[in-house]
């Protein structure tokens, strides 16, 4: 079967580099100097690195001492609950029972290692996280907080503000959210939080690229141990590259939800509708998720589903890629109690239209018509 031109719903996994970015690192790439060499070529590559990192933090409103570059959001996650671990095992940690499988497998890795209680909340029937469930988890022995601003999987957001609050009024812990599929889609402030991480990729960026903010009183222990880079945080030597070219990253991030919000609302809604009226057809995400991810369940069993609809070159995932290849049914999708053998995420940026959506929603009844249940 010939396919027709690609459609790509599956943006949430991956997002295709920007044409400006691209050429920029890809300059970026022939000034092989490593940034803590001492002569004049090693001395440029790392002003120009730290330049980009004053931008990032010019642009997010903190300090430039407060921003760390790492490979990605997963390593940042990682940082935050090894490294605040590390300084107070046996203490305790609240969490969502639908974070991305960083901050998951993180903290399975140090209640078993390092003696820490877990408590994990539970959605709301809309997909967030109630404040009050946080304020009422809240111990003496609590250190630390993370809760997700957008969920990866159904696009619920959260309220960071309201979470920030009642733990600042009730607790000394601190507060991290993994903040990475709310750049560019939501407005971000990040004195609502101590820590939070991003990923490049996800904003047309380059993979294995990403930063950690944190507050700079807060004391990690370092999960990497080497040299001086990252304010001795971060061991070994600097992808200094990616991390130049993620100020223009952001800054095109930043630009492009100020420029298509509004185009971007209108096709969400758009694909909402269109969906709605296919009788078989289950939403799941909330009616005021993230604009550009939807999650859906069919009577068609979601391999299959992924499979027929490649066929026809349109692209979608079942759960998180990052757990695409394991039999396990996704943490998310269970704790908002969907059936994750039958569930479809679709997802979307504002090189989609109104005209791929209706393809990719002739295939769906297609597919749904040859292979229900």
């Amino acid at each position: 079967m010939q396919k027709a031109s690609k459609i790509y719903l599956d943006h949430v996994s991956t997002s295709a580099i920007d044409e400006e970015v691209l050429a920029t690192y890809t300059r970026l790439l022939k000034d092989y100097y490593n940034s803590d060499a001492l002569y004049e070529d090693g001395v440029t590559v790392y002003r120009n690195q730290e330049k980009s990192r004053t931008l990032i933090a010019e642009m997010l409103g903190v300090k430039y001492e407060e921003i760390i570059f790492t490979s990605g959001a997963s390593e940042a996650n990682n940082l935050v609950i090894k490294g605040l671990s590390l300084l107070h095992q046996g203490g305790h940690i609240i969490s969502s029972s639908y974070e991305h499988s960083s901050v998951d497998e993180a903290l399975k890795q140090v209640a078993k290692y390092l003696g820490i209680k877990v408590t994990y909340l539970n959605p709301k029937k809309d997909g967030s996280i109630d404040p009050l469930d946080v304020k009422n988890a809240l111990r003496d022995d609590t250190f630390l907080v993370t809760i997700m601003m957008v969920n990866n999987e159904i696009g619920a957001i959260n309220d960071i503000s309201a979470i920030h609050k009642v733990i600042k009024d009730n607790a000394k812990a601190l507060f991290h959210s993994d903040m990475t599929q709310a750049l560019g889609k939501c407005e971000i402030c990040l004195k609502d939080v101590d820590m939070a991480s991003f990923s490049a990729h996800k904003i047309h960026g380059v993979k294995g690229s990403g930063f950690l903010y944190k507050r700079k009183h807060i004391e990690i222990a370092p999960l990497i141990s080497a040299g001086q880079q990252e304010f001795h945080l971060r061991g070994g030597t600097s992808n200094s590259p990616a991390n130049i070219v993620l100020a223009k990253t952001i800054r095109k991030a930043l630009k492009e939800r100020e420029t298509y919000g509004s185009y971007m609302q209108d096709l969400h809604s758009y694909a909402l509708e269109q969906l709605a009226k296919i009788p078989d057809v289950t939403i799941n995400s909330p009616k005021d998720g993230v604009f550009g991810l939807i999650n859906i369940s069919t009577p068609v069993k979601t391999e299959v589903m992924i499979n027929a609809l490649d066929l026809h070159g349109i692209m979608v995932s079942g759960k998180s890629t990052c757990g695409s290849r394991e039999d396990e049914p996704s943490h998310t999708l269970k704790a908002m109690h969907i059936d994750s053998e039958y569930a479809l995420r679709i997802s979307f940026d504002h090189t989609m239209t109104k005209e791929k959506i209706d393809i990719f929603i002739k295939y769906l009844k297609e597919t749904i018509d040859r292979y229900a249940r």
